[in-house]
């Protein structure tokens, strides 16, 4: 089994993007985890509230809907 060959530059041009990775990977300092922690709060409490929105909204339709039916009842008296 032969090995593939890699040109320099290729090899070269991986080494400079090694500091580039590095400062993407997330670093575990407390600032950090504390923060995430409040990021994580508040994308629930946005999902929580997302949630209570579309309930609300299924209430409303169901309103409407109920108000129209009163109007035509109405209507035929």
């Amino acid at each position: 089994m032969k090995l593939p060959k890699i040109p320099i530059n290729q090899i070269e041009r991986a080494l400079k993007m090694v500091p580039l990775v590095k400062d993407i990977l997330p670093i575990n300092s407390e600032s950090e985890s504390s923060l995430l922690k409040l990021i994580k709060q508040q994308e629930d409490a946005l999902h929580d509230k997302k949630a209570e929105i579309c309930a609300l909204r299924f209430k409303i339709k169901d309103l409407e809907e109920k108000l129209e039916e009163l109007n035509l009842n109405l209507k035929e008296f």
